[in-house]
This record gives C-alpha cells, sequence and structure tokens, in this order.
C-alpha cells in the first residue's frame, strides 16, 4: 500500500510554483519582520525555481555564493538579497507604515 499522504516540503514546492503564492510567502515573511523567515523563505523559492547556473547568470552573483547562501554559510548581504529576488522576478519595495517614526 502506497502512502497517501505527501511531505510538508513537496507540498510546499507545488504551492510555491505559482508566482503569486511565492510572492505572498516573501511578503509574510516580511510583514512578520523576521529576517530568518525571509531568508528560509528564499531559499525555498529558490529549491523549487531553480537552476542555480541560470539564477547565477541572472543574477549577476556566483554560483559559489547562491550555494553558500542555500547552505547557510557566511552571510548574504541585502545587496546579493535584492540581486537573487529581482532574477527571480520580484521586486522588493518600502512603503510608509502607520506607525512611522518620522512625521
Amino acid at each position: 500500500m502506497s502512502n497517501k499522504f505527501r511531505s510538508f516540503e513537496e507540498l510546499l514546492g507545488e504551492y510555491l510554483e505559482n508566482p503569486e503564492f511565492a510572492m505572498s510567502f516573501l511578503n509574510q515573511a516580511l510583514a512578520d519582520e523576521d529576517v530568518e523567515a525571509f531568508k528560509l523563505s528564499l531559499k525555498d523559492i529558490i529549491r523549487v525555481h531553480g537552476k542555480i547556473s541560470h539564477l547565477a547568470k541572472e543574477a549577476h552573483v556566483s554560483r559559489g555564493t547562491i550555494y553558500k547562501f542555500m547552505q547557510g554559510k557566511g552571510q548574504a548581504g541585502i545587496g546579493t538579497v535584492l540581486k537573487l529576488i529581482h532574477a527571480l522576478g520580484y521586486d522588493l519595495t518600502v512603503t510608509r507604515g502607520s506607525s512611522a517614526y518620522c512625521a
């Protein structure tokens, strides 16, 4: 008898194939103000969409940089993260919040 249940990673991967879901996934991590959750979300999207060599070429970063990011080795700077986001077809924007410090 085969297992009727799929793993969480398999199900998440299926959902992340949808660009709108992937965008919501990243936005929720940002809304939670959790940098690590955002990085994990980005890693999941790269895993689903990514041919690393193609992504590296589009992002203008080395494959090694992406592999280190995926393995959690080293610190990926904001520049690298933005390049990866753009190469995946997304933009990161800043908007003014309701509890803004600057009046």
